[in-house]
């Protein structure tokens, strides 16, 4: 994936005051999808944050280092967040889910909501993936990044399911 086009994810004051550093941080080198989740989690943080709007209008002589948020924010972790624990409960909300989901459609199969049963059956695996997410693919992100997403992602696939 293209870093430029992750920085512009960004709001523009945030791009004109750390966008060129962030690049340069980030190097030339292609983005791990953990990289890539980290930025895109940033960029939703960003742009729903006060605090970061806050830092971004502040001017970087009143003490708000940008560099160290730029290297926080550059995901340069050797090390996973996570942990064998956090892929164990991924791995049960994903398994619990999808069965959960699945009896629940078919429940709702039998009792004259076809479409609903279908919708719930089809997309089983898929949402209780994307409700898993939190725990081991956007572990230590921010909460109102990680709730646009899986609660997006969900939306999104519930009004696939309903549409096929």
């Amino acid at each position: 994936m293209n870093p430029h086009r992750l920085v512009g994810l960004y709001p523009a004051a945030w791009r004109q005051r750390y966008g060129e550093e962030f690049l340069a941080t980030l190097g030339s080198g292609p983005l791990r999808a953990q990289q890539v989740i980290d930025i895109v989690s940033g960029a939703i943080d960003a742009r729903l944050s006060a605090d970061v709007r806050r830092a971004t209008s502040a001017s970087p002589a009143a003490g708000h280092g940008g560099g160290t948020m730029l290297r926080f924010l550059a995901c340069g972790r050797e090390r996973s967040r996570v942990t064998t624990r956090d892929g164990l409960l991924g791995a049960a909300v994903m398994v619990v889910g999808s069965i959960g989901l699945a009896l629940l459609g078919i429940a709702a199969r039998r009792n004259g909501f076809p479409a609903t049963g279908e919708m719930l059956k089809s997309c089983s695996f898929s949402l209780s993936l994307s409700l898993s997410m939190p725990l081991w693919a956007m572990k230590g992100q921010p909460w109102k990044a990680q709730l646009v997403i899986v609660g997006a992602t969900c939306i999104f696939l519930v009004l696939i399911g309903y549409l096929a």
